[in-house]
C-alpha cells in the first residue's frame, strides 16, 4: 500500500439528505449517522480528497430543487470537484427519471465519479449492472408516492374530526398544550380581535380601523408572531417594511368565518408529491367542522359584519350616522345616501334618483325616520320578550303528538307537494308507454321530479322530528331570541344595537318603511310552531299574541 501509485486524486464532495416528508427512516438515514459511514468509506483512501459536505436536511428527494444538491453542482461545474460520495441512491434523490438523468447522461458527461456506498456502486467501476440501479431508482420514486398518500389520508382524517392539522394556529389562537391538534384563544391577539370587530360593528371603516390599532401601537399579525410567540413563519400575503396595519389586514381578519369557532381546513392542495405547486380548491370541497374550538365572536356578529362589510358606511365630518350603510331605496334596492341642504337637517335620498335618474327621486327626513325606527324596534323587541314568556309556559304544557301533526300546516303542505309530485311522476310515465315523451325526455323530466321529490321528503321528514321534539325545537328557537332580550330595558337605540337587531331600512316612493329584523324566518318558523300548538290546545295568551301588530310603520 505505501509504494502504491495514485494515478488520480479524487475531489470529493460528500451529500447527505434527509427528509420527513420523503417517510425516511429518521434514525438509520439521520444526518449523523450518514455522515459516519461516508466517511468511513473513504478513510485511508489516498486517491480521495474532501472538498465539501453539503446537506439538505429536510429536503424531499422527489425533486433537485434543493440547496444543498445545487451548491454540490455548482462546485462540480466550476471545476472545483470530481467526485459525488453518498450514502445509498435513495439519498441523491427520488424521483425516477430524473435520478436517471443525473446517473447515466449528465454525470458521465461531465466527468464526475459517483459512489452509492451501501448499494455498493462506483460509477468508474467496469460492468455496472443497470438492471438493479434503475430498480432501486424505480423503488425508491414508489416510496414517497405511497408515503405521500397515506400521510394525505391521515391529515383528511384529522380534518374531518375537527383536528387542526396547521403548524401555526391562526392569529388570534393558540395551540392547546395539552392537546397540538385542539385551539384556545390567544388572551392577547384575541383581544385585538374581538376589538377589530366590535369597530367595524360601531361604522368604522377598514382603514379607520387600520389606523386605531397603529395609534395604539398593535404588532400587525405577522410582527405579533414573529417577535411574541417566536415564530418563524412565512407568508403569501404582499408584506410591507413598515410593520403597520393596513386595510387589507383588518378585511382579511373581519372575512375570516374561523373567529366564529369552525375549523376550517383543507383549502389548498398539490397535484402530487413531486409537483408543489399550490391550487385553491372550491369552497364546496373545504373541510369544515363546526364549534371545534372557542370562537373569538359569535356566529350573529359575524353575519352582521358581513352584511355591513356589503354596505356602504361612509362617515361625514362630523362621524358616521346613527343609520349609515342601514337605509336602501324599497323600489331599486340601492342605498339611500344621507344629505343635507344646510348643514343643520338630513334627508336619505335615493342614490339612484340622485346619480342616474333610473328611480322615481324621493327622500325621507332623518330625524322622522330615526323615531320611527327607534319605535318599530322597541315594539319588536317588546313582541320577543312576551314571545320568550310564552314560550316558557308552553314548554311546561302537555300537548298530545298526533294532534300536533294533523293540525301542522307546514307539514300538510309539504305533504300535499309530495303528492303532486307523484302524480306528476306517474303521468310522465304514461306518457312515456304512450309514445308522447321519448327515453331521453322521460329521464330528463324524471330526473327533475325526483330530486324536488327527495327535498320534499327531507323537509317532511325535518317537520316531523320538530313536532315530535317540540320542547327542544322550541329550546333552539330560544337561542336567537337571546339577541333581542338583551335589550329589553333599553329606551333609546344606538348603533351597535341596530346593526345587531336590523339588517336593513326600506323605504319607498311613498315614505312607507319596511324594517327586516335579523332572524325574521326563525320568528315566522316559531309563529307557525306556536299557531300549530294553539290550535291543538288553544290559550288566550297564546291567541293574543298571535294578533301582534305588523311590522311596517308609516314614517
Amino acid at each position: 500500500m505505501k509504494n502504491q501509485i495514485i494515478e488520480k486524486i479524487f475531489r470529493v464532495v460528500i451529500y447527505l439528505r434527509l427528509s420527513d416528508e420523503d417517510g425516511d427512516n429518521q434514525e438509520s438515514d439521520s444526518i449523523s449517522n450518514q455522515r459516519i459511514l461516508n466517511r468511513g468509506f473513504l478513510e485511508g483512501k489516498q486517491e480521495f480528497q474532501i472538498v465539501k459536505e453539503c446537506v439538505d436536511d429536510g429536503y424531499t428527494g422527489t425533486n433537485f430543487n434543493r440547496p444543498g444538491f445545487q451548491e454540490m453542482m455548482r462546485l462540480i461545474e466550476n471545476g472545483e470537484a470530481d467526485c459525488i460520495v453518498v450514502k445509498d441512491l435513495s439519498r441523491f434523490g427520488r424521483d425516477f427519471s430524473g435520478v436517471l438523468q443525473y446517473v447515466e447522461r449528465i454525470l458521465p458527461k461531465m466527468g464526475v465519479r459517483l459512489i452509492l456506498v451501501n448499494d455498493q456502486y462506483d460509477s468508474i467501476a467496469p460492468n455496472h449492472d443497470f438492471i438493479t440501479l434503475r430498480l432501486k431508482s424505480f423503488i425508491n420514486d414508489i416510496y414517497p408516492a405511497d408515503t405521500s398518500r397515506s400521510v394525505r389520508s391521515n391529515l383528511h382524517a384529522k380534518m374531518v374530526h375537527g383536528q387542526c392539522v396547521a403548524p401555526f394556529a391562526s392569529y388570534g389562537f393558540l395551540k392547546s398544550p395539552e392537546d397540538k391538534h385542539q385551539l384556545m384563544i390567544d388572551p392577547v391577539a384575541g383581544s385585538v380581535v374581538k376589538d377589530i370587530f366590535h369597530l367595524k360593528l360601531k361604522g368604522h371603516s377598514l382603514n379607520d380601523i387600520a389606523e386605531n390599532l397603529n395609534l395604539r401601537g398593535i404588532l400587525t399579525p405577522l410582527a405579533y408572531k414573529r417577535i411574541c410567540l417566536k415564530q418563524n413563519l412565512k407568508t403569501g400575503f404582499k408584506v410591507s417594511g413598515n410593520n403597520q396595519w393596513e386595510a387589507t389586514m383588518v378585511r382579511r381578519i373581519l372575512l375570516d368565518e374561523r373567529y366564529t369557532g369552525v375549523l376550517i381546513q383543507g383549502k389548498t392542495t398539490t397535484p402530487n408529491h413531486k409537483v408543489k405547486k399550490l391550487i385553491r380548491k372550491e369552497a364546496d370541497e373545504w373541510v369544515r367542522y363546526e364549534n371545534a374550538f372557542d370562537g373569538a365572536i359569535d356566529k350573529h356578529t359575524y353575519e352582521v359584519v358581513q352584511n355591513l362589510m356589503s354596505r356602504d358606511t361612509r362617515k361625514s365630518a362630523k362621524g358616521l350616522a346613527l343609520l349609515g350603510g342601514l337605509v336602501e331605496c324599497a323600489d331599486c334596492h340601492q342605498s339611500m345616501v344621507r344629505k343635507s341642504p344646510n348643514g343643520t337637517n338630513y334627508y336619505y335620498v335615493c342614490s339612484t334618483s340622485l346619480y342616474e335618474k333610473t328611480c322615481s327621486p324621493h327622500s325621507i327626513s332623518e330625524e322622522k325616520l330615526i323615531e320611527a325606527v327607534r319605535k318599530s324596534v322597541m315594539h319588536y323587541i317588546s313582541l320577543i320578550v312576551e314571545l320568550n314568556e310564552i314560550l316558557s309556559y308552553v314548554k311546561t304544557a302537555s300537548i298530545p303528538q298526533q294532534k300536533l301533526y294533523e293540525e301542522d300546516l307546514q307539514l300538510k303542505m309539504l305533504e300535499q307537494e309530495s303528492e303532486r309530485i307523484l302524480k306528476i311522476k306517474m303521468n310522465l310515465y304514461n306518457s312515456f308507454c304512450e309514445g308522447l315523451l321519448d327515453e331521453e325526455e322521460f329521464k330528463s323530466y324524471k330526473k327533475k321530479y325526483d330530486a324536488s321529490l327527495k327535498q320534499t321528503e327531507e323537509a317532511i321528514k325535518k317537520q316531523r322530528t320538530e313536532i315530535a321534539d317540540m320542547q327542544a325545537a322550541l329550546e333552539n328557537q330560544q337561542e336567537w331570541m337571546k339577541h333581542f332580550l338583551v335589550y329589553k330595558d333599553r329606551e333609546e337605540i344606538d348603533r351597535i344595537m341596530l346593526t345587531m337587531l336590523v339588517k336593513r331600512i326600506c323605504v319607498d316612493s311613498k315614505k312607507r318603511l319596511t324594517i327586516h329584523f335579523w332572524f325574521a324566518d326563525e320568528f315566522e318558523r316559531l309563529i307557525s310552531l306556536l299557531s300549530t300548538v294553539n290550535k291543538v290546545q288553544p290559550d288566550t295568551g297564546i291567541e293574543n299574541f298571535l294578533l301582534r301588530e305588523g311590522e311596517e310603520i308609516s314614517a
